[in-house]
């Protein structure tokens, strides 16, 4: 394994919603980047408060996801920091981690999808309509994934990632849930394994604080149903 591209990107005004600002669109760079707690150093984000922070310091998005959904474009049109190779969200899971360099990486939640990914995708590729790359990129479950930083350091296009499973002993304690499923059962829970799954999933201790909220309201929400 490997990061294939390590993407950056300006907050710039784009042709959507009255030239709304977004940095979803990155570029791959070849120098080395410094990687705090927060981010790469450099790159920027617009809607702090759903993207960007320590709980989503990095977008990691498996390369397969460029041909998965026909993109013709330059890695990074997605909005990924790092497009890695041999990387499936039905393997990835919560909490796993990824050791690059002297880089620490903690898996911390699933990608969520929004309109200016749509906006981004359907006003550059004609296969796509507006609606309908948000729709085939949510209902697969293969959105991407955040990874907090437990170690900084410095990272670069082509260094080897060393991916970190959870080990035996914690995985007995924290049920392993892939970060496809987990993203499928927040985004439509609807059968009692679904549920099953958001209940462990926010006694994790990787859990994002974003998504532990997020659940837990859902969880609320389906109890006060069945009560």
């Amino acid at each position: 394994m490997k990061i294939i591209s390590l993407n950056m990107g300006k907050v710039t005004p784009k042709p959507w919603r009255d030239g709304v600002p977004s940095g979803i669109c990155k570029q791959s760079v070849e120098h080395s980047v410094q990687l705090s707690n927060t981010g790469l150093e450099g790159d920027e984000q617009a809607d702090l408060k759903n993207h960007g922070g320590e709980d989503k310091a990095l977008l990691v998005l498996p390369t397969s996801a460029y041909l998965r959904f026909e993109i013709e474009h330059d890695y990074g049109f997605l909005g990924e920091n790092l497009a890695i190779n041999d990387l499936d969200e039905a393997d990835v899971c919560l909490g796993d981690r990824f050791q690059i360099g002297t880089v620490l990486l903690e898996v911390s939640q699933p990608r969520s999808p929004c309109w200016k990914l749509d906006a981004q995708v359907s006003t550059r590729i004609t296969k796509w309509q507006p609606g309908e790359f948000l729709k085939a990129y949510s209902d697969s479950g293969h959105v991407g994934f955040y990874c907090r930083v437990l170690t900084t350091g410095k990272l670069q296009k082509q260094q080897s990632v060393r991916w970190l499973t959870l080990s035996n002993e914690a995985a007995k304690k924290y049920p392993k849930i892939s970060i496809k499923e987990l993203y499928l059962a927040k985004s439509n829970p609807s059968s009692p394994k679904d549920w099953k799954r958001l209940k462990q999933a926010i006694n994790h201790p990787a859990l994002s604080l974003a998504w532990q909220t997020s659940i837990n309201q859902l969880l609320d929400k389906h109890a006060a149903k069945h009560s």
